[in-house]
């Protein structure tokens, strides 16, 4: 028996909990059971919320709806306790997060078997997903050759121009592709507390000059270019080994990475060793 509120979240203890039973039962975005992460989720400006918790008072079921600027609508999230699903709890909470007389997005970092039926049959279509995946570094760094005579030059102020050019170069034909200007996206990069200039790398050919790079963060390769004219040389594989070397010699453990289910560098990054562990994906009416 599940005992339905539309409430603000105030207990972020049971929120985080929550959270975390239902990205160790299903993968996904580690960040998902991160307090700061969810409050943005759960407790921004304007977000309408609903839980469901049992006879014991607690918390097994979550959903958040906040609004979305750029779609001009809201965007829901849900959480269902693993050891409770099965029993029509999810479907009551997507029927709530659709019922928001406003386009809705819906988004999972966790994506589940039982949840993309359940979103097939609610209408639903996916306009994104991706793969999270892992590797683990305490036996080392996978090798990767570079192209003759590459040269390496680390993320400094001077540089980032340089590798604003390279990602414009290597994203500007993707779908979805934001056209950020160069201080954008170099704010967007070094405004994260977590973001690592010296495990951030460009890197120049000698017939093409400035033809890839690698952003990393802790425990994380945030982004990886390369300029079309460069592809096929190994120059992708090259910069994120070499990023997971410098993240190594600091001390990290593992990193993580996600990327486009329609990325065929998802085939790079599996020879390197990452492996799956999860999706995360949103959802829109048909």
């Amino acid at each position: 028996m599940v005992t339905w509120a539309p409430l603000p979240f105030d207990d972020e203890d049971a929120l985080v909990s929550l959270a975390a039973r239902c990205l160790a039962a299903d993968g996904g975005l580690p960040l998902a059971a991160d307090p700061a992460f969810l409050r943005r989720r759960w407790q921004a400006p304007g977000t309408t919320t609903i839980q469901g918790r049992d006879h014991d008072g607690r918390l097994v079921a979550a959903g958040a709806a906040r609004p979305t600027p750029a779609t001009g609508g809201v965007t829901f999230c849900g959480l269902v306790d693993p050891d409770v699903r099965g029993r029509g709890i999810g479907s009551h909470l997507l029927t709530w997060g659709l019922d928001q007389d406003q386009p809705v997005t819906v988004e999972t970092e966790s994506l589940t078997g039982p949840a993309q039926e359940l979103f097939a049959a609610r209408g639903l279509r996916q306009i994104f997903a991706e793969d999270v995946m892992r590797i683990d570094l305490a036996d080392g760094v996978p090798d990767a050759a570079w192209p003759a005579g590459t040269q390496l030059a680390a993320w400094s102020e001077a540089h980032a121009p340089r590798f604003h050019d390279v990602y414009t170069a290597a994203f500007r034909d993707r779908p979805g592709f934001p056209g950020w200007t160069a201080d954008e996206w170099i704010s967007d990069l070094t405004e994260d507390d977590d973001f690592r200039p010296l495990w951030s790398v460009l890197a120049t050919l000698p017939d093409l000059g400035d033809a890839g790079f690698v952003s990393a963060a802790v425990d994380w390769i945030v982004q990886v270019g390369v300029v079309p004219a460069a592809r096929g040389r190994g120059l992708g594989g090259a910069l994120v080994a070499e990023a997971l070397r410098r993240m190594r010699a600091d001390g990290a453990t593992h990193a993580w990475l996600d990327v486009n289910v329609d990325n065929p560098a998802v085939r790079l990054y599996r020879k390197l060793g990452f492996e799956h562990r999860g999706r995360r994906a949103r959802y829109q009416l048909r």
